[in-house]
């Protein structure tokens, strides 16, 4: 663990703000609780109060099952922060970025969330046309009322179609974090569909910060041919469950299938 140089945190000065890094190491265990475990670490060993600061949180390296992993902290005094900018800082010899402030990506997001939100308008007030419609249809005649209704029901089910994508395209950019594109965790998944063994017994599917790891009830490995590793725990998560985890693409390692 790296003692905090008081220099990294005098505000002022040219340029763009000191970012100060913090390596430390995390227990073995499942990527999700090794990801909170890493969070209460970089909160409870910052330089400063937390309400000072602004920090961020990585993985250095990948995932393997049982085994410890190491994370980094990065830090901003808040007094330092002055706008949006993006910078890159060498950790265990790999050049990582980090970018404090809502940068593109999260502008881009923004409209994309607002395009969608002006389609659920329009799709509302077509419902509500089709309503009306249909109560005025139905004083004519019971085949014209049949049609109106017809059409209400599919303009009903696209509507929730586009709620279920919104709440979708939610929930995975929680799950891929605001420093990562939404297409990694699509491409992963596309992956695992694509590679998925014909016998393989696969019970649940986790993806947690570019990280991917299925459960399987059973001995044999989910994935037939691929060109990913994959691991399998050590030990079952539960009676006849193993949990097997998948290298990221070019990890040492990516011809081997089996635990």
């Amino acid at each position: 663990m790296l003692s905090p140089d008081p220099q990294t945190f005098e505000a002022g000065g040219q340029g763009p703000p000191q970012v100060f890094t913090r390596v430390f190491p995390v227990p073995a265990g499942l990527p999700w609780v090794q990801a909170k475990a890493a969070a209460l670490e970089a909160r409870h060993g910052a330089p400063l109060p937390m309400t000072e600061l602004m920090h961020q949180v990585r993985r250095v390296g990948g995932w393997s099952p049982g085994q410890a992993t190491r994370f980094v902290a990065f830090y901003l005094r808040v007094s330092a922060y002055s706008g949006p900018f993006e910078t890159s800082t060498e950790v265990d010899g790999q050049q990582i970025k980090v970018a404090f402030g809502a940068g593109r990506r999260q502008v881009a997001q923004v409209r994309d969330l607002a395009l969608l939100a002006g389609a659920i308008g329009s799709a509302l007030a077509l419902l509500v046309v089709g309503v009306s419609l249909a109560l005025q249809a139905r004083s004519a005649a019971d085949d014209e009322l049949s049609v109106a209704e017809r059409q209400i029901a599919a303009k009903t089910h696209a509507l929730t179609a586009l709620r279920r994508q919104v709440e979708l395209s939610s929930a995975l950019r929680k799950a891929v974090g605001p420093a990562r594109p939404m297409s990694e965790v699509i491409s992963d998944l596309g992956w695992a569909s694509s590679h998925r063994a014909e016998d393989a017994r696969i019970v649940a599917v986790h993806w947690d910060h570019g990280l991917l790891a299925v459960e399987v009830r059973g001995d044999a490995a989910p994935f037939g041919v691929a060109d990913r590793g994959v691991e399998r725990a050590p030990k079952p998560i539960r009676t006849g469950v193993w949990l097997w985890g998948v290298k990221p693409r070019g990890a040492p390692g990516a011809s081997e299938v089996g635990p």
